[in-house]
Protein backbone atom coordinates (compact mmCIF):
# COMPACT_ATOMS: atom_id res chain seq x y z
CA UNK A 1 0.00 0.00 0.00
CA UNK A 2 1.00 3.62 -0.60
CA UNK A 3 1.66 4.24 2.87
CA UNK A 4 0.25 8.06 3.01
CA UNK A 5 -2.22 6.47 5.85
CA UNK A 6 1.42 6.37 8.01
CA UNK A 7 1.15 10.14 7.94
CA UNK A 8 0.27 11.55 11.24
CA UNK A 9 -3.23 11.37 12.25
CA UNK A 10 -5.27 14.66 10.53
CA UNK A 11 -4.93 17.29 13.70
CA UNK A 12 -0.89 16.99 13.61
CA UNK A 13 1.25 19.45 12.15
CA UNK A 14 3.64 16.92 10.57
CA UNK A 15 0.72 15.65 8.45
CA UNK A 16 -0.71 19.28 7.69
CA UNK A 17 3.34 19.87 6.20
CA UNK A 18 3.46 16.67 4.54
CA UNK A 19 0.24 17.60 2.51
CA UNK A 20 1.74 21.00 2.00
CA UNK A 21 4.92 19.57 0.61
CA UNK A 22 3.30 17.05 -1.99
CA UNK A 23 1.02 19.84 -3.46
CA UNK A 24 3.79 22.07 -3.58
CA UNK A 25 6.75 20.52 -5.01
CA UNK A 26 5.52 19.99 -8.47
CA UNK A 27 4.64 24.01 -8.80
CA UNK A 28 8.02 24.47 -7.47
CA UNK A 29 9.47 22.42 -10.22
CA UNK A 30 7.63 24.42 -12.76
CA UNK A 31 9.01 27.46 -11.37
CA UNK A 32 12.71 25.85 -11.03
CA UNK A 33 11.92 25.09 -15.29
CA UNK A 34 11.28 28.83 -15.67
CA UNK A 35 14.11 30.34 -13.81
CA UNK A 36 16.66 27.88 -15.76
CA UNK A 37 15.24 28.92 -19.03
CA UNK A 38 13.72 27.23 -22.33
CA UNK A 39 15.37 24.37 -23.75
CA UNK A 40 17.44 23.91 -26.49
CA UNK A 41 18.46 20.54 -26.53
CA UNK A 42 20.24 18.97 -29.46
CA UNK A 43 17.60 15.65 -28.99
CA UNK A 44 14.85 18.46 -29.17
CA UNK A 45 16.11 19.83 -32.25
CA UNK A 46 16.78 16.62 -33.78
CA UNK A 47 13.88 14.76 -33.16
CA UNK A 48 11.77 15.16 -30.18
CA UNK A 49 9.53 18.18 -31.63
CA UNK A 50 10.04 16.40 -35.29
CA UNK A 51 8.88 12.95 -34.41
CA UNK A 52 5.70 14.17 -32.60
CA UNK A 53 4.78 16.11 -35.58
CA UNK A 54 5.69 13.60 -37.84
CA UNK A 55 3.02 10.97 -36.24
CA UNK A 56 0.68 13.13 -35.93
CA UNK A 57 0.50 14.07 -39.70
CA UNK A 58 1.23 10.62 -41.09
CA UNK A 59 4.75 11.91 -42.43
CA UNK A 60 6.45 8.66 -41.42
CA UNK A 61 7.55 7.14 -44.94
CA UNK A 62 6.20 10.89 -46.69
CA UNK A 63 9.69 11.75 -45.12
CA UNK A 64 12.70 10.33 -44.95
CA UNK A 65 15.34 10.00 -41.80
CA UNK A 66 15.12 14.25 -41.08
CA UNK A 67 15.59 13.11 -37.50
CA UNK A 68 18.37 10.49 -38.46
CA UNK A 69 18.51 6.89 -36.57
CA UNK A 70 16.09 8.81 -34.33
CA UNK A 71 13.33 8.73 -37.29
CA UNK A 72 12.80 4.94 -35.99
CA UNK A 73 12.14 5.99 -32.40
CA UNK A 74 8.65 6.02 -31.08
CA UNK A 75 7.12 9.20 -30.82
CA UNK A 76 4.15 8.90 -28.34
CA UNK A 77 6.02 9.81 -25.57
CA UNK A 78 6.78 13.40 -27.20
CA UNK A 79 3.06 13.90 -28.64
CA UNK A 80 1.76 15.53 -25.33
CA UNK A 81 4.56 18.42 -25.04
CA UNK A 82 4.45 19.17 -28.68
CA UNK A 83 0.53 19.31 -29.06
CA UNK A 84 0.89 21.70 -26.03
CA UNK A 85 3.38 23.53 -27.40
CA UNK A 86 1.34 24.17 -30.46
CA UNK A 87 -1.35 25.48 -28.41
CA UNK A 88 0.18 27.41 -25.22
CA UNK A 89 2.90 30.07 -24.98
CA UNK A 90 6.71 28.46 -24.68
CA UNK A 91 6.60 29.87 -20.55
CA UNK A 92 3.37 27.68 -19.67
CA UNK A 93 4.74 24.14 -22.07
CA UNK A 94 8.08 25.26 -19.51
CA UNK A 95 6.17 25.43 -16.08
CA UNK A 96 4.11 21.97 -17.35
CA UNK A 97 7.13 20.04 -17.96
CA UNK A 98 8.88 21.01 -14.55
CA UNK A 99 5.79 20.59 -12.88
CA UNK A 100 5.45 16.80 -14.02
CA UNK A 101 9.12 16.46 -13.56
CA UNK A 102 7.96 17.76 -10.10
CA UNK A 103 5.79 15.01 -9.39
CA UNK A 104 8.95 13.00 -8.94
CA UNK A 105 9.25 14.74 -5.72
CA UNK A 106 6.34 13.47 -4.27
CA UNK A 107 7.07 9.77 -5.19
CA UNK A 108 10.71 10.12 -3.59
CA UNK A 109 8.84 11.86 -0.59
CA UNK A 110 6.51 9.10 -0.07
CA UNK A 111 8.99 5.79 -0.19
CA UNK A 112 11.44 8.04 2.44
CA UNK A 113 8.42 8.09 4.87
CA UNK A 114 6.91 4.78 4.40
CA UNK A 115 9.99 3.25 4.86
CA UNK A 116 11.65 5.30 7.62
CA UNK A 117 12.22 4.08 11.28
CA UNK A 118 11.76 7.59 12.64
CA UNK A 119 9.17 7.34 15.54
CA UNK A 120 8.64 11.24 16.00
CA UNK A 121 6.32 12.70 12.82
CA UNK A 122 7.86 15.99 12.22
CA UNK A 123 11.37 14.48 12.38
CA UNK A 124 10.40 11.97 9.62
CA UNK A 125 8.47 14.39 7.71
CA UNK A 126 11.71 16.74 7.76
CA UNK A 127 14.22 13.37 7.06
CA UNK A 128 11.60 12.45 4.23
CA UNK A 129 11.29 15.85 2.38
CA UNK A 130 15.46 16.08 2.89
CA UNK A 131 15.84 13.30 1.44
CA UNK A 132 13.66 13.43 -2.00
CA UNK A 133 14.95 17.23 -2.55
CA UNK A 134 18.17 16.04 -2.42
CA UNK A 135 17.38 13.29 -4.80
CA UNK A 136 15.67 15.72 -7.12
CA UNK A 137 18.35 18.41 -6.88
CA UNK A 138 21.61 16.22 -8.56
CA UNK A 139 24.12 17.21 -11.24
CA UNK A 140 22.36 15.63 -13.53
CA UNK A 141 18.62 16.24 -12.41
CA UNK A 142 18.65 19.77 -12.17
CA UNK A 143 20.30 20.06 -15.83
CA UNK A 144 17.24 17.84 -17.44
CA UNK A 145 14.60 20.29 -15.41
CA UNK A 146 12.11 21.31 -18.05
CA UNK A 147 13.35 19.91 -21.28
CA UNK A 148 12.29 17.44 -23.44
CA UNK A 149 14.79 14.09 -22.75
CA UNK A 150 11.82 12.45 -20.41
CA UNK A 151 14.48 10.12 -18.54
CA UNK A 152 12.82 12.65 -15.97
CA UNK A 153 9.28 11.85 -16.77
CA UNK A 154 9.57 7.57 -17.35
CA UNK A 155 11.21 7.80 -13.70
CA UNK A 156 8.16 8.46 -12.39
CA UNK A 157 6.77 4.95 -13.94
CA UNK A 158 10.39 3.22 -12.13
CA UNK A 159 9.67 5.10 -8.86
CA UNK A 160 5.93 4.20 -8.86
CA UNK A 161 6.62 0.50 -9.25
CA UNK A 162 9.14 0.61 -6.74
CA UNK A 163 6.64 2.36 -3.74
CA UNK A 164 4.39 0.16 -4.59
CA UNK A 165 6.67 -2.95 -4.44
CA UNK A 166 8.27 -1.84 -1.31
CA UNK A 167 5.45 -0.33 0.76
CA UNK A 168 3.62 -3.71 0.21
CA UNK A 169 6.26 -6.22 1.05
CA UNK A 170 5.56 -6.96 4.79
CA UNK A 171 2.09 -8.20 3.59
CA UNK A 172 3.71 -10.82 0.11
CA UNK A 173 5.14 -13.11 2.25
CA UNK A 174 2.43 -13.17 4.61
CA UNK A 175 -0.97 -13.26 1.84
CA UNK A 176 -1.78 -16.60 0.23
CA UNK A 177 -0.03 -16.69 -2.65
CA UNK A 178 -3.50 -16.42 -4.90
CA UNK A 179 -3.74 -13.21 -3.78
CA UNK A 180 -0.08 -11.88 -3.49
CA UNK A 181 0.54 -12.37 -7.76
CA UNK A 182 -2.03 -10.06 -9.07
CA UNK A 183 -1.20 -7.43 -6.80
CA UNK A 184 2.57 -7.73 -7.57
CA UNK A 185 1.68 -8.36 -11.37
CA UNK A 186 0.01 -4.35 -11.04
CA UNK A 187 3.33 -3.19 -9.37
CA UNK A 188 5.44 -3.89 -12.16
CA UNK A 189 2.79 -2.43 -14.37
CA UNK A 190 4.09 1.09 -14.68
CA UNK A 191 7.22 0.26 -14.74
CA UNK A 192 6.41 -1.75 -17.72
CA UNK A 193 4.56 1.42 -19.33
CA UNK A 194 7.52 3.65 -18.68
CA UNK A 195 10.08 1.57 -20.16
CA UNK A 196 7.10 0.84 -23.59
CA UNK A 197 7.63 4.99 -23.61
CA UNK A 198 11.23 4.85 -23.48
CA UNK A 199 13.36 1.95 -24.03
CA UNK A 200 16.51 3.02 -22.82
CA UNK A 201 14.76 2.39 -19.67
CA UNK A 202 15.02 -1.02 -19.94
CA UNK A 203 18.17 -2.10 -17.53
CA UNK A 204 15.94 -0.36 -14.86
CA UNK A 205 13.54 -3.04 -15.70
CA UNK A 206 15.93 -6.28 -15.25
CA UNK A 207 17.16 -4.65 -11.80
CA UNK A 208 13.90 -3.89 -10.15
CA UNK A 209 12.57 -7.43 -11.29
CA UNK A 210 15.80 -9.70 -10.56
CA UNK A 211 16.06 -7.68 -7.27
CA UNK A 212 12.84 -9.95 -5.83
CA UNK A 213 15.50 -12.64 -5.57
CA UNK A 214 17.45 -10.53 -3.06
CA UNK A 215 14.73 -9.89 -0.34
CA UNK A 216 15.15 -13.26 1.34
CA UNK A 217 12.67 -15.92 2.48
CA UNK A 218 11.31 -19.00 0.64
CA UNK A 219 13.00 -19.34 -2.39
CA UNK A 220 10.12 -20.93 -4.57
CA UNK A 221 8.08 -17.49 -3.86
CA UNK A 222 10.78 -14.90 -4.57
CA UNK A 223 10.82 -16.78 -7.47
CA UNK A 224 7.10 -16.49 -8.37
CA UNK A 225 6.94 -12.67 -7.35
CA UNK A 226 9.88 -12.21 -9.67
CA UNK A 227 8.02 -13.48 -12.49
CA UNK A 228 4.55 -11.58 -11.40
CA UNK A 229 6.23 -8.43 -11.65
CA UNK A 230 8.36 -9.00 -14.79
CA UNK A 231 5.12 -10.21 -16.11
CA UNK A 232 3.28 -6.76 -14.91
CA UNK A 233 6.25 -4.75 -16.79
CA UNK A 234 5.89 -7.27 -19.96
CA UNK A 235 2.13 -6.38 -19.93
CA UNK A 236 3.55 -2.40 -19.74
CA UNK A 237 5.81 -2.11 -22.59
CA UNK A 238 3.01 -4.15 -24.24
CA UNK A 239 0.97 -1.36 -24.14
CA UNK A 240 3.07 1.16 -24.89
CA UNK A 241 5.20 -0.41 -27.04
CA UNK A 242 3.70 -2.84 -28.99
CA UNK A 243 2.13 -0.74 -31.66
CA UNK A 244 5.32 0.90 -32.61
CA UNK A 245 6.63 -2.18 -32.60
CA UNK A 246 4.35 -3.75 -34.91
CA UNK A 247 4.73 -0.94 -37.09
CA UNK A 248 8.43 -1.49 -37.70
CA UNK A 249 8.25 -4.97 -38.04
CA UNK A 250 5.86 -4.36 -40.67
CA UNK A 251 7.70 -1.48 -42.49
CA UNK A 252 11.35 -2.36 -41.31
CA UNK A 253 11.36 -6.30 -41.06
CA UNK A 254 12.70 -6.09 -37.03
CA UNK A 255 10.50 -4.82 -34.14
CA UNK A 256 13.61 -2.83 -32.64
CA UNK A 257 14.43 -1.40 -36.18
CA UNK A 258 17.38 -0.61 -36.53
CA UNK A 259 19.03 -1.72 -33.48
CA UNK A 260 20.02 -5.69 -33.06
CA UNK A 261 19.86 -6.17 -36.50
CA UNK A 262 22.41 -9.25 -36.18
CA UNK A 263 19.21 -11.33 -35.35
CA UNK A 264 16.36 -9.82 -37.41
CA UNK A 265 18.49 -9.32 -40.49
CA UNK A 266 16.36 -6.95 -41.96
CA UNK A 267 17.89 -5.80 -45.19
CA UNK A 268 17.42 -2.17 -45.08
CA UNK A 269 19.96 -1.90 -42.00
CA UNK A 270 23.51 -3.44 -41.36
CA UNK A 271 23.29 -6.55 -39.54
CA UNK A 272 24.63 -5.31 -36.51
CA UNK A 273 23.33 -4.23 -32.60
CA UNK A 274 23.53 -0.72 -33.96
CA UNK A 275 23.86 0.31 -30.20
CA UNK A 276 26.07 3.57 -29.31
CA UNK A 277 28.66 2.10 -26.91
CA UNK A 278 30.97 5.23 -26.97
CA UNK A 279 30.91 5.44 -23.13
CA UNK A 280 30.54 1.80 -22.19
CA UNK A 281 33.99 0.58 -20.42
CA UNK A 282 36.53 -1.09 -22.80
CA UNK A 283 37.47 -3.67 -19.64
CA UNK A 284 36.77 -5.17 -16.50
CA UNK A 285 39.46 -2.65 -14.96
CA UNK A 286 37.55 0.91 -16.40
CA UNK A 287 34.53 -0.99 -15.48
CA UNK A 288 35.22 -1.05 -11.98
CA UNK A 289 36.78 1.82 -11.58
CA UNK A 290 34.04 4.15 -13.53
CA UNK A 291 32.20 6.19 -11.22
CA UNK A 292 35.66 7.26 -9.47
CA UNK A 293 37.03 8.39 -12.43
CA UNK A 294 33.68 9.94 -14.04
CA UNK A 295 33.49 11.67 -10.45
CA UNK A 296 36.47 13.52 -11.92
CA UNK A 297 35.86 13.59 -15.28
CA UNK A 298 31.87 13.46 -16.27
CA UNK A 299 32.52 13.32 -20.42
CA UNK A 300 33.48 9.83 -19.62
CA UNK A 301 29.44 9.40 -19.28
CA UNK A 302 28.22 11.67 -21.29
CA UNK A 303 28.68 15.21 -23.72
CA UNK A 304 28.63 18.12 -20.95
CA UNK A 305 30.08 19.06 -17.96
CA UNK A 306 28.65 18.68 -14.57
CA UNK A 307 29.62 16.91 -11.54
CA UNK A 308 27.83 14.98 -8.77
CA UNK A 309 29.74 12.38 -6.26
CA UNK A 310 26.60 10.78 -4.39
CA UNK A 311 26.50 7.48 -6.86
CA UNK A 312 30.49 7.32 -6.35
CA UNK A 313 29.92 7.78 -2.34
CA UNK A 314 26.98 5.25 -2.93
CA UNK A 315 29.28 2.83 -5.04
CA UNK A 316 31.87 2.94 -2.11
CA UNK A 317 29.08 2.71 0.77
CA UNK A 318 27.07 -0.07 -0.10
CA UNK A 319 29.94 -3.11 -0.32
CA UNK A 320 31.52 -1.47 2.22
CA UNK A 321 28.43 -1.31 4.76
CA UNK A 322 27.59 -4.72 4.11
CA UNK A 323 30.58 -6.12 4.89
CA UNK A 324 30.90 -4.38 8.22
CA UNK A 325 27.30 -5.68 9.08
CA UNK A 326 28.38 -8.66 8.27
CA UNK A 327 31.26 -9.03 10.15
CA UNK A 328 30.68 -6.89 12.79
CA UNK A 329 26.89 -8.09 13.12
CA UNK A 330 23.84 -6.45 14.93
CA UNK A 331 23.98 -4.29 18.11
CA UNK A 332 21.20 -4.45 20.04
CA UNK A 333 20.47 -0.55 20.86
CA UNK A 334 21.12 -0.40 16.79
CA UNK A 335 18.03 0.34 14.63
CA UNK A 336 18.50 0.51 10.99
CA UNK A 337 16.73 3.56 9.04
CA UNK A 338 14.11 1.09 7.15
CA UNK A 339 13.06 -2.39 7.15
CA UNK A 340 15.38 -4.86 6.21
CA UNK A 341 13.39 -6.83 3.82
CA UNK A 342 12.13 -3.22 1.47
CA UNK A 343 15.93 -2.08 2.46
CA UNK A 344 17.51 -5.02 0.32
CA UNK A 345 15.02 -4.72 -2.41
CA UNK A 346 15.76 -1.60 -2.76
CA UNK A 347 19.75 -1.79 -2.61
CA UNK A 348 19.28 -4.78 -5.04
CA UNK A 349 17.39 -3.58 -7.15
CA UNK A 350 19.72 -0.19 -7.42
CA UNK A 351 22.81 -2.36 -7.46
CA UNK A 352 21.31 -4.29 -10.79
CA UNK A 353 20.05 -1.62 -12.19
CA UNK A 354 23.29 0.21 -12.83
CA UNK A 355 25.31 -3.03 -13.97
CA UNK A 356 22.64 -2.95 -16.24
CA UNK A 357 23.18 0.35 -17.50
CA UNK A 358 27.44 -0.50 -17.26
CA UNK A 359 26.66 -2.92 -19.72
CA UNK A 360 24.08 -1.51 -22.26
CA UNK A 361 24.73 2.08 -22.20
CA UNK A 362 27.20 4.09 -19.43
CA UNK A 363 25.67 7.32 -20.66
CA UNK A 364 25.07 9.08 -17.03
CA UNK A 365 21.75 11.31 -18.35
CA UNK A 366 19.87 8.06 -18.13
CA UNK A 367 20.97 7.04 -14.56
CA UNK A 368 18.77 10.05 -13.62
CA UNK A 369 16.70 7.61 -11.53
CA UNK A 370 19.44 6.48 -9.51
CA UNK A 371 20.72 10.01 -9.00
CA UNK A 372 17.36 10.66 -7.24
CA UNK A 373 17.32 7.48 -4.97
CA UNK A 374 21.00 7.65 -4.27
CA UNK A 375 20.47 10.18 -0.94
CA UNK A 376 18.09 7.34 0.53
CA UNK A 377 19.69 4.49 -0.69
CA UNK A 378 22.77 6.21 1.14
CA UNK A 379 21.07 6.55 4.25
CA UNK A 380 19.97 2.40 4.32
CA UNK A 381 23.44 2.31 3.93
CA UNK A 382 24.79 3.97 6.61
CA UNK A 383 21.20 1.97 8.44
CA UNK A 384 23.52 -0.80 8.01
CA UNK A 385 26.13 0.17 10.21
CA UNK A 386 26.00 -1.24 14.36
CA UNK A 387 26.50 2.15 15.12
CA UNK A 388 23.57 3.86 17.80
CA UNK A 389 21.40 5.99 16.00
CA UNK A 390 22.92 9.17 16.96
CA UNK A 391 26.51 8.03 15.23
CA UNK A 392 24.74 7.31 12.18
CA UNK A 393 22.27 10.35 11.70
CA UNK A 394 26.30 12.13 12.22
CA UNK A 395 27.84 9.92 9.14
CA UNK A 396 24.60 10.47 7.40
CA UNK A 397 24.99 13.87 7.91
CA UNK A 398 28.26 14.71 6.95
CA UNK A 399 27.92 12.06 3.91
CA UNK A 400 24.84 14.11 2.15
CA UNK A 401 26.23 17.34 3.08
CA UNK A 402 28.91 16.59 1.20
CA UNK A 403 26.87 15.43 -1.44
CA UNK A 404 25.52 18.27 -1.59
CA UNK A 405 28.31 20.33 -1.66
CA UNK A 406 29.42 18.15 -4.87
CA UNK A 407 26.45 19.35 -7.42
CA UNK A 408 27.07 21.31 -10.18
CA UNK A 409 24.43 21.05 -12.94
CA UNK A 410 24.79 20.32 -16.28
CA UNK A 411 23.29 22.39 -19.29
CA UNK A 412 22.21 20.81 -22.26
CA UNK A 413 21.31 23.91 -24.04
CA UNK A 414 19.14 27.04 -22.94
CA UNK A 415 17.92 30.06 -24.35
CA UNK A 416 15.95 33.00 -23.07
CA UNK A 417 11.94 32.35 -23.14
CA UNK A 418 10.17 33.34 -26.81
CA UNK A 419 6.19 33.51 -27.61
CA UNK A 420 6.27 29.42 -28.35
CA UNK A 421 8.99 26.36 -27.68
CA UNK A 422 10.05 26.48 -31.65
CA UNK A 423 9.20 29.22 -33.48
CA UNK A 424 10.45 29.77 -36.81
CA UNK A 425 10.53 32.92 -39.00
CA UNK A 426 8.76 32.70 -41.91
CA UNK A 427 11.25 30.34 -44.32
CA UNK A 428 11.72 32.48 -48.16
CA UNK A 429 11.04 29.51 -50.43
CA UNK A 430 12.24 29.98 -53.81
CA UNK A 431 9.79 29.68 -56.44
CA UNK A 432 9.29 26.50 -58.50
CA UNK A 433 6.88 25.75 -61.32
CA UNK A 434 7.11 22.35 -60.00
CA UNK A 435 6.23 19.81 -57.12
CA UNK A 436 9.33 20.24 -54.77
CA UNK A 437 11.28 17.67 -52.81
CA UNK A 438 13.25 19.52 -49.75
CA UNK A 439 16.55 17.91 -48.82
CA UNK A 440 18.43 17.99 -45.80
CA UNK A 441 22.47 17.07 -45.93
CA UNK A 442 25.23 16.93 -42.79
CA UNK A 443 24.88 15.60 -39.09
CA UNK A 444 23.61 18.85 -37.44
CA UNK A 445 20.44 18.35 -35.62
CA UNK A 446 17.64 20.68 -37.57
CA UNK A 447 14.61 18.43 -38.15
CA UNK A 448 12.65 20.65 -35.68
CA UNK A 449 12.27 23.32 -38.50
CA UNK A 450 10.40 20.89 -40.19
CA UNK A 451 6.58 21.74 -39.67
CA UNK A 452 7.44 25.19 -40.49
CA UNK A 453 8.13 24.08 -44.40
CA UNK A 454 4.99 23.95 -47.00
CA UNK A 455 3.26 20.32 -45.66
CA UNK A 456 2.91 19.53 -49.20
CA UNK A 457 7.20 18.72 -49.68
CA UNK A 458 8.52 15.55 -48.60
CA UNK A 459 11.55 15.82 -46.88
CA UNK A 460 14.64 13.75 -47.79
CA UNK A 461 17.53 13.46 -45.72
CA UNK A 462 21.15 12.52 -47.78
CA UNK A 463 23.47 12.10 -44.41
CA UNK A 464 22.71 11.15 -41.34
CA UNK A 465 24.30 8.99 -38.62
CA UNK A 466 22.29 6.54 -40.60
CA UNK A 467 22.60 6.80 -44.16
CA UNK A 468 25.50 8.19 -46.25
CA UNK A 469 25.53 7.48 -50.10
CA UNK A 470 29.41 7.17 -49.75
CA UNK A 471 27.91 3.75 -48.06
CA UNK A 472 26.73 2.76 -50.99
CA UNK A 473 23.30 1.94 -52.18
CA UNK A 474 22.21 -0.69 -49.40
CA UNK A 475 19.48 -0.59 -47.49
CA UNK A 476 17.66 2.53 -46.55
CA UNK A 477 20.06 4.43 -48.76
CA UNK A 478 18.61 2.26 -51.53
CA UNK A 479 15.27 3.82 -50.87
CA UNK A 480 16.61 7.19 -51.03
CA UNK A 481 17.97 6.39 -54.17
CA UNK A 482 14.94 5.10 -55.67
CA UNK A 483 12.80 8.21 -53.99
CA UNK A 484 15.33 11.16 -55.74
CA UNK A 485 15.48 9.25 -59.08
CA UNK A 486 11.65 8.58 -59.39
CA UNK A 487 10.81 12.53 -58.05
CA UNK A 488 9.89 14.56 -61.69
CA UNK A 489 9.80 17.73 -59.97
CA UNK A 490 12.75 20.28 -58.34
CA UNK A 491 14.60 20.12 -55.39
CA UNK A 492 15.53 22.21 -52.50
CA UNK A 493 18.14 22.03 -50.21
CA UNK A 494 17.47 23.20 -46.56
CA UNK A 495 21.10 23.27 -44.39
CA UNK A 496 22.34 25.61 -40.94
CA UNK A 497 23.49 28.97 -42.41
CA UNK A 498 27.38 28.10 -40.94
CA UNK A 499 27.54 24.84 -43.40
CA UNK A 500 27.52 26.98 -46.64
CA UNK A 501 30.93 28.22 -46.27
CA UNK A 502 32.23 24.66 -45.62
CA UNK A 503 29.82 22.60 -47.55
CA UNK A 504 32.19 20.25 -49.89
CA UNK A 505 31.31 17.23 -48.02
CA UNK A 506 27.44 18.17 -48.82
CA UNK A 507 28.32 18.73 -52.39
CA UNK A 508 29.69 15.28 -52.99
CA UNK A 509 26.88 13.57 -51.19
CA UNK A 510 24.61 15.68 -53.57
CA UNK A 511 27.08 14.73 -56.60
CA UNK A 512 26.36 10.86 -56.01
CA UNK A 513 22.63 11.78 -56.79
CA UNK A 514 23.54 13.75 -59.76
CA UNK A 515 22.67 16.89 -58.28
CA UNK A 516 24.49 20.32 -56.73
CA UNK A 517 23.30 23.60 -55.31
CA UNK A 518 24.89 27.11 -55.87
CA UNK A 519 25.80 28.31 -51.95
CA UNK A 520 25.46 31.77 -53.48
CA UNK A 521 21.61 31.90 -53.71
CA UNK A 522 20.44 30.20 -50.01
CA UNK A 523 17.87 32.83 -48.62
CA UNK A 524 18.52 32.56 -44.86
CA UNK A 525 15.84 32.16 -41.74
CA UNK A 526 15.69 31.84 -38.10
CA UNK A 527 14.27 29.89 -35.17
CA UNK A 528 13.95 31.08 -31.67
CA UNK A 529 16.82 28.73 -30.05
CA UNK A 530 19.88 30.52 -31.89
CA UNK A 531 20.37 29.09 -34.95
CA UNK A 532 19.98 30.31 -38.50
CA UNK A 533 19.03 27.83 -42.01
CA UNK A 534 19.03 28.62 -45.58
CA UNK A 535 17.38 27.03 -48.04
CA UNK A 536 19.07 26.82 -51.46
CA UNK A 537 18.02 25.30 -55.00
CA UNK A 538 19.33 22.04 -55.77
CA UNK A 539 20.00 21.55 -60.13
CA UNK A 540 20.39 18.22 -61.59
CA UNK A 541 23.29 17.40 -63.98
CA UNK A 542 24.43 14.98 -66.33
CA UNK A 543 26.22 11.97 -64.72
CA UNK A 544 29.54 11.76 -65.06
CA UNK A 545 30.96 8.92 -67.45
CA UNK A 546 32.58 6.18 -65.95
CA UNK A 547 36.58 6.12 -66.14
CA UNK A 548 38.13 4.63 -69.32
CA UNK A 549 39.50 0.83 -67.68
Amino acid sequence: MIQLALLPPPKDKARQWARLLLFAAPPAFGALALWLGQDANWDLRNYHWYNAYAFLNGRHGFDLLPSQTPFFYSPILDVPAYVLGQLLPARALGFILGAVQGLNFCLLFMLAHALLNIPKSAQRVGMAAALAALGMLGGGGIAQIGTTFNDNIVSLGILASLLLAATAMPYLFKLPMHQVLPRVLLYGLPAGLAIGLKLTAVFYGAGIALAWLGVGGSFRRRWQLMLAFGGGMALGVLLTQGYWMWFLWTHYDNPMFPYFNQFFRSPLAPLTSARDMQFVPGNWRDALTLPLRFAANPQLVGEIDWRDWRIPMLYLLLPLCSMVAVVIGRRRDRMPFAPVTPSRYLLWAAGLSYAGWLLLFSVYRYLVVLEMLAPMLIALCVGMLPLARQAQYLILGALLLTAAASVRPGDWGRVDWSGKFVEVTAAEIPALETATTLLMAGYEPYAHVIPSMLPSMPVIRLQSNFTNPSKGDRGMNRRIRERIVAHPGDFLLLLPSWQIPHSQDIQIALAAYNLQFNPKNCPNFHDNLGYAYAICKVQRVAPKAPDDE
